[in-house]
């Protein structure tokens, strides 16, 4: 062993060449950290680029921006969004999807009066939809919220019924 003159002990032994044993720093695989968002990209997102991902869960939307989760819901703040819309949006799609099943039911029944109540229904349900994806902080219209609760309870008792008679 030698030591030099800051008194750190060195090896005198060379160091080992690289043969077949040993990966030389090419072959080894590192992971690929992934970065930060550049501030300029960050600054650049507009309410229009989130808006386009309200069908998706936040971390989802996150991803593909390509920013991270904190700084999404920051953006959020700054244009007013209190709480991630994708839920809401997610219950008027369901809405709506249960409706169209309805007008199907209706027209093979051929009950005309039902079916122009129910797309009327469908045509409302739609028009909120895209009034919260214009303005996410909205809430849902008190007519909305008692078709939603009607519609949960209805499927409630329909399971219920299934359990009930097998």
């Amino acid at each position: 062993m030698n030591i030099d003159s800051e008194g750190i002990p060195h090896s005198m032994e060379p160091e080992a060449p690289l043969n077949e044993t040993h990966q030389s720093a090419s072959e080894i695989e590192m992971p690929i950290k992934k970065g930060r968002a550049t501030t300029k990209h960050v600054a650049n997102i507009a309410l229009s680029d989130i808006v386009k991902y309200f069908n998706l869960p936040i971390v989802e939307a996150s991803r593909n921006l390509k920013i991270g989760l904190t700084v999404l819901k920051r953006k959020c703040r700054e244009f007013g969004i209190p709480r991630w819309p994708h839920r809401k949006i997610k219950s008027l799609d369901s809405l709506i999807h249960d409706l169209q099943e309805e007008v199907h039911q209706q027209e093979k029944e051929n009950k005309v009066a039902a079916v122009k109540a129910v797309t009327k229904r469908q045509r409302m349900l739609e028009s909120e939809k895209e009034a919260i994806e214009k303005s996410p902080f909205m809430e849902l219209e008190r007519e909305t919220k008692r078709f939603r609760q009607d519609v949960f309870k209805r499927r409630h008792r329909a399971k219920d019924l299934k359990k009930k008679c097998p």
